[in-house]
Formats: structure tokens, C-alpha cells, sequence
């Protein structure tokens, strides 16, 4: 039975270590195997995920720009951002916002991803 070379490591365990079921496979292991493993781990990129605000800080400020009708911006999950007020809560996940515009529109909480406004929530959110 050949012996996998482990030679490249600087401790003496993995050095020794001999795996049986590991050993098997070792002729297939072929330097176009590993070259395509270095490329692949050399060309991904790790992407940062999206930041994004949990449900109950969404709601705490949603109740905060409610009680004071601040002027807000909303994005929503599918890109569109709508600017105004919250007109009123219909029940906890769904409110009443009133555009700028004057169009009024329900907006469920878990389709929001983003909340800003002019003095509060940005300074809040960067905490």
C-alpha cells in the first residue's frame, strides 16, 4: 500500500497519520485535480452579506416615526424605496404608510430592508 505524502506539514501527527479509506482514492487525486482547486480557491470572492435590520428594530422604529410622524424612506426588498409617513399599524407585521405623494400603501415588515430618515435612525443604525 502506498503511503499519502504529508510531508508539506510541520506536525508530526498528520505527518503519520495513515487513513485507510482515504488511501483508495489517492490515485485519482491527479495534478489536474489540484490545479483546478488552487484556481477555483484563488478566483472566489467572498461577497459581504447585505446589511439589513432585524424585525423587532424595524418595528421599534416604524412606533418611533409613527408617534412622532417623522418623514421616513423605506426600501423594500424588491428595490422600490417609498418616501412619507406611517399612517397607522393594521395589526403587529402590517402598517399603513402614506407616500409623499399622497398614495397610501400596506407594507407587511419582512419586506422592508432598509428604514432611514434626516436626524434619528442613521446615527442609530451605525452603532
Amino acid at each position: 500500500m502506498s503511503r499519502v505524502d504529508r510531508s508539506y506539514s510541520k506536525y508530526e501527527s498528520i505527518r503519520m497519520y495513515e487513513d485507510r479509506g482515504k488511501m483508495k482514492w489517492n490515485p485519482f487525486a491527479t495534478a489536474e485535480l489540484a490545479s483546478a482547486h488552487r484556481n477555483y480557491h484563488s478566483e472566489f470572492e467572498f461577497k459581504e452579506p447585505d446589511f439589513s435590520l432585524e424585525q423587532d428594530e424595524i418595528k421599534m422604529m416604524l412606533s418611533f416615526a409613527l408617534e412622532v410622524q417623522l418623514n421616513i424612506k423605506i426600501e423594500l426588498i424588491d428595490k422600490k424605496i417609498v418616501v412619507g409617513n406611517i399612517h397607522l399599524w393594521k395589526n403587529e407585521t402590517l402598517f399603513v404608510f402614506k407616500e409623499s405623494s399622497g398614495h397610501y400603501l400596506e407594507i407587511e415588515i419582512k419586506n422592508i430592508k432598509g428604514l432611514s430618515d434626516d436626524m434619528y435612525f442613521d446615527s442609530y443604525i451605525k452603532k
